[in-house]
């Protein structure tokens, strides 16, 4: 039987559910197994909300101070759960400098400061587990490390934050509006008071660039990611877009295009009948395209509690099982991605103007279109005798640089009120 003493700093929402699933799960990993995972040590500021269940280890101490648990020489494993950029680096890196295999749930970390982090790992021979940094309980990271080691990954995109998810899919199904939706998603415990790390794609954006970098083994660096959150969108856009045959998404998508990488995060809109589409509310999910095995969905829930402690407990066992067996290392460090042009790219879109009522308006924004070469495939306009109008133009494939220019000239008419608003539609997935 191979004993693991546990250092677990942070027991917060994740970290009561890894004291809840050890102290009920235990015996069935030793019997499973062979390991007996044993908390040793549990660093928290604030020790009366895990008394209860603390009382359930045996001779378990409790701190306020983390030098008190990394560095100990009685202790295997560190569970960081601290979250941020700041003490959570510390934590971390004196954690693998004592040799201690460090499991975390910290993508903005890793995203972050990813470079130095596993550059210490190697140094010191010693591994660090992250599957709950990204999707909660999908197991996507063991999947591109090992089940699709023998394919060829082209493109990763994700449903990847549970906050966004959830105010879009109250936006179609109870026809409110963002705010209202985000009223309701932060009186359910979705959203944060400041939520903007969520709906502007910062979230996602982490953990699209921790994905990408696993998948194609080149560092995508957060700076070199395309970001748009979803602040923008309005219940006429999530209307027009089921009208149309589309559900928007906040997607954070990673695929190779003549050898670079295209990464991104923004809404974008997704055929209904394609499996992505029905991914609905916090629910979170990564599809993928190989070139053997062709695509696949993962499904599952993206945060919460037990959630989330799964997928750090999945962590905890499968690397106290490889633990003092001098078995090789896991790859974190790549070369840096060669990125494509984020305004080179090619799709159609779906364009909204908010315009006067009054003849011409269409033809002057078609010609706007047409001389930055933007082809129109379709045009709608509400019936409403009052002003604004609204015009919805789906165009042809072109690039991302047209669109923009389009934009430019457009919004700066006499005949538009409001910047328009540009969505891609993401017809190929």
């Amino acid at each position: 039987m191979q004993t693991i003493r546990i250092g677990l700093i942070g027991a917060g929402t994740v970290g009561s559910g890894v004291l809840k699933i050890l102290s009920e799960e235990s015996a069935r990993f030793e019997k499973e197994y062979g390991i007996s995972l044993n908390i040793h040590t549990i660093c928290t500021r604030t020790p009366s909300k895990i008394a209860p269940i603390s009382k359930l280890f045996s001779k378990v101490k409790i701190t306020d101070d983390y030098k008190q648990v990394v560095g100990n020489p009685e202790i295997d494993t560190i569970i960081e759960l601290v979250g941020g950029t700041t003490i959570s680096e510390e934590i971390v890196l004196a954690a693998l400098r004592s040799k201690q295999t460090v499991i975390t749930a910290n993508k903005a970390l890793l995203s972050e400061k990813g470079e130095i982090i596993y550059r210490t790992a190697e140094e010191n021979q010693t591994e660090i587990g992250f599957e709950a940094s990204v999707g909660g309980s999908i197991p996507i990271i063991r999947a591109i490390r090992n089940c699709l080691a023998g394919d060829k990954i082209l493109g990763l995109y994700g449903i990847l934050n549970g906050t966004t998810n959830f105010i879009l899919s109250k936006m179609e199904t109870e026809g409110l509006d963002y705010k209202e939706a985000l009223k309701l998603a932060q009186e359910k415990g979705f959203a944060e008071a400041d939520p903007s790390f969520d709906v502007e794609g910062i979230d996602t954006a982490h953990k699209i660039s921790i994905l990408g970098s696993l998948a194609f083994g080149e560092k995508i660096p957060l700076q070199n990611i395309v970001v748009e959150g979803i602040t923008k969108i309005t219940r006429l856009d999530i209307a027009f877009a089921s009208d149309l045959g589309y559900r928007i998404k906040l997607l954070g998508l990673v695929r190779k295009l003549d050898g670079k990488v295209e990464a991104r995060v923004q809404p974008v809109m997704i055929p209904k009948h394609h499996a992505f589409a029905s991914v609905m509310n916090e629910t979170n999910a990564v599809y993928y395209k190989t070139a053997f095995a062709g695509p696949g969905l993962i499904v599952g829930k993206g945060a919460g509690a037990l959630p989330t402690a799964s997928a750090v407990v999945s962590d905890l066992i499968y690397y106290s099982s490889r633990r003092g067996k001098n078995l090789p290392m896991e790859k974190n460090r790549f070369p840096k991605a060669s990125i494509s042009e984020a305004n080179q790219t090619e799709a159609r879109y779906y364009l909204r103007f908010n315009t006067l009522d009054q003849p011409g308006v269409l033809a002057e924004i078609a010609k706007d279109l047409g001389t930055n070469g933007v082809s129109i495939s379709s045009v709608r306009q509400n019936e409403s005798e009052k002003e604004p109008a609204e015009v919805v133009v789906v165009t042809h494939p072109c690039v991302e640089a047209s669109i923009s220019a389009s934009l430019g000239r457009i919004d700066a008419s006499e005949v538009v009120l409001e910047p328009s608003v540009a969505i891609r539609l993401e017809d190929k997935l």
